[in-house]
């Protein structure tokens, strides 16, 4: 009725819409037409006595993820994909086997119409052959690699920084990295093909590498502060702790506003590596690492703790003694091949000694010439501004202060030239005495302490009970 009403441009009747009330009308007795509604009585007093129903759910809004990067994440909300079908285990060995059933013969369930459970992640087999290929080539880079072999490497991880649609493969490939750092820690050249590795995949700006960063940084901080990353020691290890240093740099840098809590804990592992008993070789990858961090990170981490660690790694700079060739030749066999071992060892300490000593000045050097440049920036600024201040503006036209303009600009740069020599350590003007900065609390070594040690490894921790006042090392686990 009210359709037909407003098709002829009528207002609608009011109040019970025909046949859309759930209400029943009855019929009075006294009169016929007159119709009412059956209605139960209330008591109020029931009414005011009863309890109070629960409120209604608050009707909201949850937002979920319906798929990330084409895969439907396992939610409550999601629908859950069915589970394939277990497999009946083979008849054993010389048992006959039994005829495979109508469902086998035809690969799918007749009863289910044919269709075969639904796989939550499928690669395809272009995909799957490029992931076989590459990681060919990776564990084929060694020493006995042909040219051919390095060139199609190269071509191979110049493909992992640039080709588009490489995201599905990340998961794959980051297993694969994991693995393969924790079976070869002592396959220099496999290592530097994955440092190479994870750089290019990182460099990739298609792949979403964020969801695989926590993965891929321990294989790139074990080899820069690894034990032993090769198996002879004359091998060079060191290029490969500085090139993952640089991509820890460039990890963070690029990393670092999306994720502000990742160079913090890498500064607290590196640092942690540092001021432990650890061979000379992860304290040179940890200067390096902070060296790449930037002179900051070096300013607060390094310069409070150098005048204890130099106290620790000066006696390690000494050379070994040289051996004895009489002394070799009157004993026996055993003995001379252990005592040629032991000079061997003291020689290669003598030169990690030496690498880390390098590693050292490195890192507070770029960090005291960031100071002395902060310094003379702020003398120039100085500078500048007592030159603007010299003219002032009157009646459309700038007039040159008269007084001691250029004696209060003199006094200035004396000023600013007092802060630069502070800053640099150089002698002051007035006095001739040598302006030093203050340094950490010189703590002995346990070699000044009992004379001498066995092994020079055993000093280098007393560099952490020295700095534990400046710096607090907590465990990260990344």
């Amino acid at each position: 009725m009210n359709s037909a009403l407003r098709l002829r441009a009528c207002e609608p009747l009011y109040g019970f819409g025909a046949g859309t009330s759930d209400y029943e009308f009855k019929q009075t007795n006294e009169d016929p037409e007159v119709f009412f509604v059956d209605e139960e009585e209330i008591d109020l007093r029931e009414l005011l006595t009863k309890k109070l129903p629960k409120p209604p759910i608050e009707v909201n809004l949850v937002p979920h993820w319906l798929a990330i990067e084409g895969v439907q994440p396992a939610i409550p909300e999601n629908p859950m994909a069915v589970p394939p079908e277990p497999k009946p285990l083979g008849a054993p060995y010389g048992a006959k086997r039994p005829r495979p059933s109508a469902k086998e013969e035809g690969g799918a369930d007749p009863d289910a119409g044919g269709l075969l459970p639904v796989v939550s992640h499928v690669l395809p087999r272009e995909l799957q052959f490029y992931f076989d290929k590459v990681t060919a080539l990776i564990r084929g880079a060694g020493a006995g690699a042909s040219d051919e072999e390095m060139k199609m490497l190269e071509t191979a991880l110049k493909s992992l920084s640039t080709d588009v649609g490489l995201h599905n493969l990340m998961p794959y490939f980051t297993q694969f990295i994991t693995e393969e750092t924790t079976q070869n820690l002592r396959d220099l050249p496999r290592l530097r093909v994955i440092i190479q590795t994870i750089r290019a995949l990182i460099s990739n700006p298609d792949i979403n590498v964020e969801l695989y960063l926590h993965q891929l940084m321990p294989s790139v901080v074990t080899c820069m502060v690894a034990k032993r990353l090769c198996q002879s020691l004359d091998e060079d290890h060191w290029s490969l702790r500085d090139d993952a240093a640089a991509t820890m740099a460039f990890i963070c840098s690029r990393f670092g506003d999306a994720y502000p809590s990742i160079q913090p804990r890498i500064t607290r592992t590196l640092l942690q590596a540092l001021l432990t008993t650890k061979p000379l070789p992860t304290h040179y990858g940890a200067i390096k690492g902070l060296h790449a961090l930037g002179p900051n990170v070096v300013r607060e981490t390094i310069m409070p703790n150098l005048r204890a660690y130099l106290n620790t790694l000066e006696p390690l700079l000494e050379p070994p003694s040289a051996v004895n060739q009489s002394e070799l030749k009157a004993m026996n066999e055993e003995d001379r091949n252990t005592a040629i071992a032991k000079a061997k060892l003291a020689t290669i300490r003598h030169d990690d000694a030496i690498r880390t000593m390098g590693a050292l000045q490195d890192a507070v050097g770029a960090c005291v010439r960031a100071e002395v440049g902060s310094a003379e920036d702020r003398a120039r600024d100085e500078r500048l501004k007592d030159q603007l201040m010299r003219w002032t503006r009157q009646n459309g036209s700038y007039i040159k202060n008269s007084g001691n303009g250029d004696e209060d600009s003199a006094e200035a740069a004396k000023t600013t030239a007092k802060v630069a020599a502070k800053s640099k350590g150089v002698v002051d003007g007035a006095k001739g005495n040598t302006v030093v900065p203050k340094a950490a609390p010189l703590v002995r070594s346990r070699r000044s302490r009992r004379g001498t040690s066995e092994d020079p490894d055993e000093t280098m921790g007393d560099a952490g009970a020295a700095h534990a006042p400046n710096v607090t090392v907590a465990e990260t686990h990344i």
